[in-house]
């Protein structure tokens, strides 16, 4: 009963770290491009002068871009694609961070059984032989469901499914003619598991890094 009550409190830690994680990401992300979006609009504002101020949306970013062709069309790209990347780069950062708690804490006691208990399920109701990648797609999707129909925690079930859809069939050793597919399987999804067990935010501060770039041409430079 204690071992249930622990991994209940652990479950809600790791629902806390996830939520944190994505609310840094977001708010890193919302308040970098509402305050780069409001000054590149009035450093182009005034670059026009009176002439456009009652212009439609279509003809100030013509205009812009006209006058400042790289630095406009370089902010205007960054501020479309905002949503996109600040989305998937803040999904993609919080699933990292709490994966990497889980494989730090409970690998042995948590992640290992979990898989186990899943793929000797499936194993015993769909037995497979995998060649091909057309092969494996089918199994994959199988596979998912498998976890998503599990008794496993809701969390658990969501991070082994996340570390499947990134296995391709290119991962998987399969020349050995006498190895097993479901071994296979377990081992690079443990191997993906620590693998994406890496949190960082890079990619993501390049981005918003380019969003101030992209304010600071428009400001000092006529391109």
């Amino acid at each position: 009963m204690n071992t249930i009550t622990n991994h209940i409190k652990y479950f809600s830690k790791l629902s806390g770290v996830f939520i944190l994680s994505l609310l840094k990401i977001y708010g890193i992300g919302i308040l970098s491009t509402v305050i780069v979006l409001v000054l590149g609009i009035y450093i182009l504002s005034n670059s026009f002068g009176s002439s456009l101020g009652h212009s439609g949306a279509y003809l100030f970013i013509v205009a812009a871009i006209t006058v400042k062709p790289v630095s406009a069309s370089l902010f205007f790209l960054l501020m479309i694609a905002a949503p996109f990347v600040i989305g998937i780069f803040a999904t993609k950062y919080a699933m990292a961070n709490i994966i990497s708690r889980l494989v730090k804490d409970h690998s042995e006691t948590l992640l290992v059984p979990a898989i186990d208990k899943i793929m000797s399920k499936f194993r015993s109701g769909q037995p497979a032989v995998v060649r091909t990648s057309a092969d494996y797609a089918l199994v994959k999707i199988k596979l998912l469901n498998e976890f998503k129909n599990s008794s496993e925690n809701k969390i658990l079930k969501k991070i082994l499914s996340y570390a499947l859809k990134k296995l391709s069939f290119d991962e998987l050793d399969l020349k050995n003619g006498n190895a097993n597919f479901y071994d296979i399987i377990k081992t690079k999804l443990i191997e993906k598991l620590h693998e994406l067990a890496e949190p960082s935010a890079m990619i993501f501060y390049i981005y918003i890094g380019l969003q101030w770039l992209s304010l600071g041409l428009m400001y000092f430079l006529k391109v």
